[in-house]
């Protein structure tokens, strides 16, 4: 089928009354995934990442194939993109491999794959004031000094 026949089976395809009710379930499918990344995001679990990116996934086939009318091209749309698709889970698995894969000193502190501690953020570390409130504003003589509040 040559591209100006593509282009004319896809202007019936448009001019076809289209029912609102896939737009209405896929609307409501992307406020249920809204809501499940909200409840998972407050979680701090293992796979906190593979998941969230499964669901803005999810979302976002949602949204190219019903609201963008994907599902009704054929041809170069769809091959187009398929690769960008293909192009995004390479450009995630290839940083997420390498970060996965180094040399365990080479990796941040306080990551879940170093075994440098975390600088910002030591045991027994005080703030500027010397730990906690009150402690160190007392007078020559052991009584409080004034705060000035």
């Amino acid at each position: 089928m040559s591209v100006a026949n593509e282009s004319q089976q896809e202007d019936r395809n448009m001019k076809e009354h289209h029912s609102a009710a896939p737009y209405w379930i896929v609307w409501a499918a992307l406020m249920f995934f809204t809501g499940l990344t909200v409840v998972t995001g407050r979680m701090h679990f293992e796979l906190a990442l593979p998941v969230a990116l499964a669901i803005a996934t999810t979302k976002g086939m949602l949204v190219l194939l019903i609201f963008m009318h994907l599902k009704d091209h054929k041809g170069a749309n769809r091959l187009v993109m398929g690769v960008s698709f293909l192009f995004v889970i390479f450009m995630l698995i290839m940083p997420l491999a390498d970060f996965a894969t180094r040399f365990r000193p080479a990796n941040p502190a306080g990551s879940h794959l170093s075994d440098l501690p975390d600088l910002n953020f030591i045991e027994g570390k005080t703030g500027a004031h010397g730990g906690a409130h009150g402690a160190g504003n007392t007078t020559p003589g052991g009584h409080p000094a004034p705060t000035g509040h």
